[in-house]
């Protein structure tokens, strides 16, 4: 069993038939869920534990800049956006914006919630009536569309 294995807050317990208990413990409370709740949260704590050690040593900080001596100034001057980048930008979002509005109205909803909104693919396949696949197949052809009408505006 993995170190972080030992810590965590949640378990899934095989049962006596076969079927499976999901537990999370919250304030030393053993809490049942459902799987799809224990989906969520289990996928949530592995996704923040990828992203504490992927940044581990590679967050930046005021104090760290000051105490290795970094100035102000330099960073602003070597990260600061230049005029060309910033008038591409303001260009590429134009035309995003004139091409999502070409789009169909379901084409529109579906871009709207997944993308803009956050709704997961399976909160909205479930609004609509369709798989998440369905759902993920769509959004990707619909975003290769617009992706084609910006770049050859």
């Amino acid at each position: 069993m993995n170190n972080w294995q030992k810590d965590r807050n949640y378990r899934k317990h095989e049962n006596a038939d076969g079927s499976f208990t999901h537990v999370i413990t919250v304030d030393g409370v053993d809490v049942e869920v459902s799987e799809k709740v224990f989906k969520a949260y289990s996928q949530a704590d592995r996704r923040e534990r990828y992203c504490a050690e992927r940044d581990a040593g590679r967050l930046l900080s005021l104090e760290r800049f000051l105490e290795e001596g970094v100035s102000l100034e330099k960073l602003l001057r070597e990260y600061a956006e230049s005029a060309e980048d910033s008038a591409i930008r303001a260009m590429l979002s134009e035309r995003a914006i004139a091409a999502f509005i070409k789009l169909e109205p379901a084409e529109r909803l579906l871009i709207q919630a997944a993308v803009i909104d956050g709704v997961s693919e399976c909160d909205y396949a479930e609004q609509i009536g369709i798989s998440q696949k369905g759902v993920n197949k769509r959004k990707h052809k619909i975003l290769r569309k617009l992706k084609k009408k910006v770049l050859n505006t």
